[in-house]
């Protein structure tokens, strides 16, 4: 068990009240607590069942420091197996992706089948006595935990873990919107993985709800007319909302009914009659009537969308695209980025083909908008490794009065159909509200 910092309750109670110690983003025995509380209890996603779609494919993933084999079975059955041999401990599987019908262990030959059984044990009989001395009716360590939603596939390292759906809660109302927009679902490409020297937080939190960056760190990339808005500032007439484990940010649509809106950021009408089969009436009104448009969204405690409709090279015309992404931590002060382009499965080909550029141009590894964020996630990482950011505590509490009232208050059940709170206008309840979700896993 990692020592507990001897301020952890000073520390989480001043994230409950929106001051947020300044070191959580760079300090090691916090790390070391979130890897046993948070992530070793918590659901965390791990890969999409369009990434194994045939029977024997796999992927190679991991939460945190332990390394899982997710594959589909023979019997189409999806199994998420701890990727540790039963004999010396050596990974069983070291490519991250593939076909296969059986994983051989690289270091004294066991052979598991891809459901985890054991079937190949070399000199069974001469080194172990046959079955006598060590039966071969054992399987690899299954996680857990494996649960899905949507195609999207997470574990819990918690035996004992509350149901996926359950955890989800009312954020899967807006789940559906990135990951189901026709009965056929999403198909993934990638990931491409990077590591910035940044805390896992911080991405995580900027892609709840920090939509009162955008007309600073992003605003040479409205300057040059990447989009259709001619101000960063309107981001402020969106709305951010929260709903249990999740919450997200929306741009604020011209006015039009459902077809109307959804053809200004750029889906063609086939698209547009397969997700209004899709989507409940109540979520084609968060669009049609409402007037907003889902964009980043986080869902505790690492994984994040992007939804948005950047204008195509040399036209004037915008086309959506839709990126998964997990902050996976691998220290205090690192993160490994991995970062899925999705689409629907039914999509038209050149749909397709021009979204995923649009994705790079944005969001990929050396796309516009990752470079601007991760400059400001890696200076902020940096500075709260020293010793004055254990005296600092910095202001969380955009959009609140000193005694909590709300700067402006929540939108109306008519004005917003989504479920939990949504508020238009620059302000950190989504921050406030993941943060406070790491403080009751940490506490």
């Amino acid at each position: 068990m990692a020592d507990q910092p001897s301020d952890l309750f000073a520390v989480l109670e001043n994230v409950r009240q929106g001051m947020i110690p300044a070191h959580i983003y760079n300090d090691r025995q916090l790390f070391e607590l979130e890897k046993q509380r948070l992530f070793g209890r918590a659901w965390t996603f791990v890969a999409h069942e369009s990434e194994i779609p045939q029977e024997g494919d796999y992927v190679v993933r991991r939460v945190l420091d332990d390394s899982f084999i997710i594959t589909r079975c023979a019997n189409g059955e999806v199994r998420a197996l701890f990727n540790m041999c039963l004999h010396r401990g050596m990974q069983v599987c070291r490519a991250e992706m593939g076909n296969a019908s059986n994983f051989r262990c690289p270091y004294h030959g066991w052979t598991y089948r891809n459901d985890g059984r054991l079937t190949g044990l070399p000199f069974h009989r001469e080194a172990y006595g046959g079955d006598e001395g060590f039966a071969k009716n054992q399987t690899l360590l299954p996680a857990p935990n494996l649960a899905g939603y949507n195609g999207l596939l997470f574990i819990s390292l918690d035996p004992h873990a509350e149901p996926l759906e359950d955890f989800l809660g009312d954020f899967r109302f807006y789940l559906d919107y990135y990951t189901k927009q026709s009965s056929g679902g999403l198909e993934l490409r990638g990931p491409q993985r990077w590591r910035i020297k940044a805390n896992w937080k911080i991405g995580a939190e900027n892609f709840a709800g920090d939509m009162y960056h955008t007309p600073h760190t992003h605003a040479s990339i409205v300057e040059i007319g990447l989009f259709r808005e001619p101000k960063a500032q309107k981001r402020k007439d969106g709305a951010t909302y929260w709903a249990h484990r999740g919450g997200g940010t929306t741009y604020k649509l011209p006015p039009g009914g459902f077809e109307e809106r959804m053809r200004y950021i750029g889906y063609p009408d086939e698209m547009i009659d397969r997700i209004k089969d899709t989507w409940t009436p109540r979520q084609q009104r968060v669009v049609g009537e409402d007037g907003f448009m889902i964009s980043a969204a986080t869902c505790f405690p690492n994984l994040s969308f992007v939804h948005n409709w950047p204008k195509l090279p040399g036209s004037e015309a915008v086309l959506p695209f839709i990126s998964i992404r997990l902050w996976q931590p691998i220290s205090e002060n690192e993160t490994e980025v991995c970062s899925w382009f999705a689409v629907d499965s039914a999509a038209p080909p050149r749909y397709k083909r021009d979204s995923y550029k649009a994705y790079l141009m944005c969001f990929g590894s050396t796309g516009m908008f990752e470079q601007d964020d991760v400059e400001n996630w890696v200076s902020l990482t940096t500075t709260a490794g020293g010793s004055m950011a254990r005296r600092l505590l910095l202001n969380s509490r955009m959009g609140l009065l000193p005694d909590d009232r709300p700067v402006i208050e929540p939108l109306t059940a008519e004005s917003f159909h989504g479920p939990g709170r949504a508020q238009v206008g620059y302000n950190e309840n989504n921050q406030r509200e993941l943060l406070r979700l790491w403080a009751d896993y940490l506490s």
